[in-house]
């Protein structure tokens, strides 16, 4: 019998300082052709340069926010961004830059939550469900 995992993937790292951005893709991407389901993913402290348009990969790096967002276009995954994080590493969603007056450089795949929100998911998720998500950290 075949058992349907559900995860909640937690992102801390930039794109540039380790692979554990892309060792995460990898691992949604083949959870998913499996049959499971990745309920969101949610970047954390560095991790939130993933969703900054402002960020450009390096020769022969691998082009993070293009593979993010397509990744999320083809699974309609929900990523997710602290935006307290995101705005003290000068990732700015559409709203904070307005309150900021500078320009939002955050992409528009990229949702823009409280850890609080993300927390209360977590919580939330797992009341009523036979099984808990599974929670990794990358």
């Amino acid at each position: 019998m075949f058992v349907v995992n559900r995860f909640l993937i937690f992102i801390t790292r930039s794109p540039f300082d380790s692979l554990n951005g892309q060792t995460a893709l990898c691992f949604c991407e083949a959870a998913i052709s499996l049959g499971h389901e990745i309920e969101q993913i949610f970047f954390y402290q560095q991790g939130v340069l993933h969703a900054s348009t402002d960020v450009q990969a390096g020769a022969g790096e691998k082009n993070m926010l293009q593979l993010w967002t397509h990744f999320a276009e083809q699974t309609k995954t929900p990523l997710n961004v602290c935006v307290t994080a995101a705005a003290k590493r000068g990732v700015l969603s559409e709203d904070d830059a307005k309150i900021f007056g500078r320009h939002s450089n955050m992409d528009k795949v990229f949702c823009p939550i409280g850890m609080a929100d993300y927390f209360s998911a977590l919580s939330t998720s797992a009341i009523g469900n036979d099984s808990s998500p599974i929670c990794i950290q990358f």
